[in-house]
């Protein structure tokens, strides 16, 4: 055999050998509420109910929302920073090696309950003395005013003068006595 065909045959053993025996990174991330049974958003993505843990595959700013009913929603902003042997060129090295590694990140929070809404009062029933008097409204509107009576000191009420409605047809009047052209009046 020729040099050539065994370095081939190691270099093909060789890579056999490194992916059936390599490991993996194991990255996941628990969250955990007090009280727990909050919803949890992560990047606007819901991953459930607290306590909840996901794996993620990437390193850098997450954007965290936590919602229950009966308390405030809380919204933060986090940072997970790879440790120091998942860095380039460390990292290729930690996924060759034959052994599982695991980063596991637990974030707890506690939930301020939400300031409770005061309980809106239903509507009031008029009683039938209270009930304003039904009007009608083909009758033509009266005004009062109200005047000093020569002989006491009360105001008086009393109807105004009612003008024409504004709906009424208006009536023609002949406003002088001269004669048209014509000669009629």
């Amino acid at each position: 055999m020729t040099c050539s065909i065994v370095r081939r045959r190691i270099c093909v053993l060789l890579s056999a050998v490194c992916c059936v025996l390599s490991g993996c990174v194991h990255r996941s991330l628990t969250v955990r509420t007090e009280p727990s049974g909050a919803k949890v958003y992560i990047n606007d993505e819901l991953k459930g109910e607290a306590p909840v843990s996901y794996d993620f595959t990437w390193y850098g700013w997450y954007r965290l929302t936590l919602r229950k009913d009966g308390f405030e929603r809380l919204d933060d902003h986090r940072l997970i920073n790879a440790p120091v042997y998942l860095w380039i060129p460390f990292d290729l090295v930690m996924e060759l090696l034959p052994l599982t590694i695991r980063d596991a990140r637990t974030w707890s929070y506690t939930l301020a309950k939400s300031a409770e809404l005061p309980t809106p009062a239903p509507p009031q029933t008029l009683t039938p003395a209270q009930e304003p008097a039904a009007v009608d409204p083909a009758a033509p509107a009266e005004e009062t005013t109200t005047t000093p009576s020569p002989d006491t000191s009360a105001p008086s009420s009393r109807p105004a003068a009612t003008t024409p409605a504004a709906d009424a047809p208006a009536t023609k009047t002949p406003t002088s006595n001269m004669e048209t052209p014509d000669g009629t009046r």
